[in-house]
């Protein structure tokens, strides 16, 4: 294998536990691991810590944009392409690999300008979402909206490869025309290394629950996307049903105050909100769950990848989610239940189904572990990007 010297950009900030974070730092962590030269753009954290908890790996840290006012936001942006000339400049990459934000798209313009002084590199883009439908959702203006959907389509043209992480959108992508030769479907993976497989009542004394409950649990940031007000209505035929069962709701995000006020009418701490959990103890957080669920709102038409499903798979929890696009492998390879689109009373028959069958719990957290093992570590991930230049 040829080393490559592979230079990250990404929209991150270290400082917060989250799905970027965790999909960006384990990608640069697994491409050092395969033999290759990282270097990384992120944004500099609020705490101004420099430890990222990436080994071999060289980062540089940029004044982080998504905070402060409009025109000092605009001027963070275009400070960063000073940053990338010279880091390209320095670190000569034979692989740019981009996270999408908006201003992405002039980065890539002027990267693209560089080739005509005969620099020899390929440019891989990565769309983990579709910007402006996740916008169109939170409120954003649609003028705004519409300029985001154009920079995200027009991206396109200045990359060498487009990695996205659902095939739908890929097919939105072939619906407005964009050259799909180019792209390449490779989900989001997990850190089989972190999420672990362990025994439940273990893990339930470790975060302070009653070992002798079972848990329903979800993890993730608290959006409109997530469906987490069906769950709410699902609950209470749950309780009715089973009176040995609790929820667990981790996390926090825009709809945490909605959420909270639905929260107050349950009673005894029949549903428990812990709010935002340091990620390294997600493993025991998720371990507690004697079900994980994930009800996804259809909204978004591109479909999810999301990391909170193949984090259950990887402990070996059965997992319940909504039967849309990107998560059709939960019914395939038969490590959990889907459900119909916003639908509670389905929702809540698939987890009445999972409480009432330790065996079927036991047997789909097995089969989870295994599929994590051999299709969704972050390992696995980083060696199907790196195909792609190779073919």
């Amino acid at each position: 294998m040829i080393e490559k010297r592979i230079l990250m950009v990404g929209p991150v900030d270290f400082s917060m536990d989250n799905a970027p974070k965790v999909h960006f730092s384990n990608l640069a962590k697994e491409f050092s691991n395969l033999g290759h030269k990282v270097s990384c753009i992120i944004y500099s954290a609020e705490t101004k810590a420099t430890d990222t908890g990436i080994k071999n790996v060289e980062i540089a840290f940029t004044p982080n944009p998504l905070r402060g006012n409009l025109l000092f936001r605009v001027f963070k942006y275009l400070i960063l392409v000073p940053v990338i000339l010279r880091i390209f400049l320095r670190f000569k990459p034979t692989i740019v690999y981009f996270r999408f934000s908006p201003p992405a798209f002039l980065y890539l313009l002027i990267l693209n300008l560089l080739k005509i002084f005969s620099f020899n590199f390929k440019i891989i883009l990565e769309f983990n979402d579709w910007v402006s439908e996740e916008r169109a959702i939170q409120g954003e203006r649609k003028l705004k909206v519409k300029l985001i959907d154009f920079l995200q389509l027009k991206s396109i043209i200045f990359a060498d490869y487009v990695r996205v992480v659902t095939s739908g959108i890929k097919d939105k992508l072939y619906s407005l025309g964009a050259d799909c030769s180019k792209i390449v479907v490779i989900g989001n993976g997990t850190d089989i290394n972190h999420f672990i497989p362990m025994d439940k009542r273990e893990a339930k004394k470790k975060i302070g629950l009653d070992p002798n409950l079972l848990y329903v649990g979800f993890i993730g940031i608290f959006s409109v996307w997530q469906g987490l007000d069906n769950l709410l209505i699902s609950i209470p035929e749950v309780l009715r049903r089973k009176k040995n069962v609790r929820f667990i709701l981790v996390g926090d995000g825009p709809e945490m105050i909605k959420i909270r006020k639905k929260v107050a009418d349950f009673k005894n701490k029949e549903v428990i909100l812990t709010g935002i959990v340091k990620y390294v103890l997600t493993n025991n957080y998720i371990n507690a769950f004697d079900v994980g669920v994930a009800p996804k709102r259809p909204n978004i038409t591109i479909g999810y990848s999301p990391l909170k499903v193949r984090d259950y798979a990887a402990c070996g929890v059965p997992i319940v989610t909504t039967k849309i696009s990107g998560l059709e492998f939960v019914e395939e390879k038969d490590i959990g239940i889907l459900v119909s689109p916003d639908d509670p009373q389905d929702l809540s028959k698939a987890i009445i189904k999972l409480i009432e069958n330790k065996a079927l719990r036991s047997k789909m957290g097995r089969k989870g572990r295994k599929l994590a093992e051999e299709r969704f570590s972050w390992k696995n991930v980083a060696a199907e990007i790196l195909n792609i230049v190779e073919n």
